[in-house]
């Protein structure tokens, strides 16, 4: 069995090495003075002369007295959305756009501000539909095509990823072509992404930790492992801190049945994030599949511990203690295994084991059968499933 069994899946996400610099639109809302006082003419015309030199403090506080005066003025709502929006206070600058767009729905650029600021916050769900409806009105705004397409990205809508971010490819933005291939890659379509980032290895920008990461994302899906943990190993020459690379490569090692590399990094691991699941069962799965079950058991009860509804560190655990003779944990162990996630065919097989030694030859059967056809239809993608984890440490 492979030493390392599917972990919690976890959105992909962005990460350092790509940078996404999206530019806030100049609102062309310009202050209607209807029967409105001198003073909040003066008002306005003050944050906006502010706001145009990047004075964005002041800006702000002229903004927010002539709203005292003029709460319906859009204008006013906009502008300081804008400006709270370059001074990284995203969710002030939502509320803003907001309550612009309230007052008068018409206006297109607050739209693409609204989603931008959403974006930023990380809120993709709701960065959607104003990038949807700015985009009714200007379908062939790249930026906001782009923002959309990250968007379905990271709320799992790869499909739509694909069609929102493929007509942009020619244009190779590093961006866009690292998103199309992680799109591709959680759809299996490896071939396509095996071409976007062997285009983008012989480029200038083959330096970048991103595209390493998902070339070695490609090869584990291709199950060329070797290839796979030469390029995580290059992710980690280019970037230490890239989240769980230790635990990454561990794994791969271990697949590769190079145990002692794997064991020396996982230990790596542990000793920077002392309270990872993922590492210490990786580490006890290692254990457990080298024989070394009395050190593996310690590590899986702690994994246990961290998360007491994986499934995995269970079925774990029942064969650590099947091996050892302790066979009352065994059935308590792996009845756990199977309820937590009943997807798991080798927990079945071990149920159907223990049943039959305990005498319950119906059971037994039907365990069997079970694990049969869930063998049968059995995925070996464990690596890159790790590895769409780590980014989002």
């Amino acid at each position: 069995m492979n030493p390392v069994k599917r972990l919690r899946r976890r959105r992909w996400k962005l990460g350092r090495a790509t940078l996404l610099v999206f530019l806030f639109l100049p609102c062309p809302l310009l202050y209607s003075r209807p029967a409105q006082s001198q003073d909040a003419e003066s008002l306005f015309s003050k944050a906006k002369a502010y706001q145009e030199k990047g004075q964005w403090g002041l800006a702000q506080e002229f903004y927010r007295q002539f709203l005292r005066q003029v709460p319906a003025s859009a204008a006013g709502h906009s502008n300081l959305g804008i400006v709270y929006a370059h001074e990284r206070k995203f969710e002030d600058a939502t509320s803003e756009y907001e309550a612009a767009l309230k007052i008068d729905s018409s206006l297109s650029g607050v739209y693409l501000n609204l989603g931008i600021a959403y974006f930023q916050e990380g809120k993709y769900a709701a960065a959607t539909p104003p990038l949807e409806r700015f985009l009714s009105g200007d379908p062939e705004s790249r930026q906001a095509q782009e923002l959309l397409g990250l968007c379905h990205l990271e709320l799992d809508k790869y499909e739509d990823a694909i069609k929102m971010l493929a007509p942009l490819q020619a244009e190779g933005s590093l961006d866009v072509l690292l998103a199309l291939s992680a799109s591709y890659i959680r759809l299996r379509r490896m071939h396509e992404a095996e071409i976007i980032l062997g285009d983008l290895l012989s480029s200038p920008q083959s330096n970048s930790a991103q595209v390493h990461f998902l070339m070695g994302q490609t090869y584990a899906g291709l199950n060329d492992l070797p290839h796979a943990l030469e390029e995580f190993k290059t992710v980690s020459a280019l970037d230490q801190s890239w989240p769980d690379i230790r635990l990454l490569l561990g794994a791969t090692e271990a697949r590769l049945g190079r145990f002692q590399e794997a064991e020396a990094d996982l230990r790596e691991q542990l000793q920077a994030t002392p309270r990872s699941f993922d590492a210490f069962f990786t580490l006890g799965a290692l254990l457990n599949k080298d024989g070394r079950l009395q050190d593996a058991i310690p590590l899986l009860l702690r994994a246990q511990e961290l998360n007491s509804r994986s499934g995995d560190s269970e079925y774990q655990l029942a064969q650590a203690y099947w091996k050892t003779g302790s066979k009352k944990a065994a059935w308590s162990a792996v009845q756990a295994a199977v309820r937590l996630d009943p997807k798991n065919g080798q927990a079945h097989y071990l149920y159907a084991r223990i049943a039959r030694e305990r005498g319950d030859h119906a059971a037994a059967q039907h365990e069997f059968a079970v694990a049969e056809s869930l063998s049968a239809n059995k995925s070996e993608q464990d690596i890159l499933r790790l590895s769409e984890e780590s980014r989002n440490r």
